[in-house]
């Protein structure tokens, strides 16, 4: 399983986007990633999974924008990429 970062462009920023932590992370327990943590309201998730890099930045995605009503785009980077 690979380790993956998510992070969300423009979001609780200036008090627009608002997207609470605590949501974000079981948002993406609910696409079925492992291991995942927030780093403080960010818009920076970390967590595991087996899918590649373009299958989670759609599923994210698609997630936010059901659950939110309005397009945030989220960059996604294995954990090797970034160190």
């Amino acid at each position: 399983m690979t380790s993956w970062v998510a992070l969300l462009r423009g979001v609780n920023v200036g008090g627009n986007n608002k997207v609470p932590m605590a949501e974000l992370k079981a948002l993406c327990e609910g696409l079925g990633f492992a291991s995942v943590r927030t780093y403080i309201a960010s818009g920076n998730v970390v967590f595991a999974s087996e899918a590649d890099e373009g299958a989670i930045r759609t599923e994210i995605e698609q997630a936010l924008l059901a659950r939110y009503s309005k397009p945030l785009g989220v960059l996604v980077r294995s954990a090797e990429e970034l160190a």
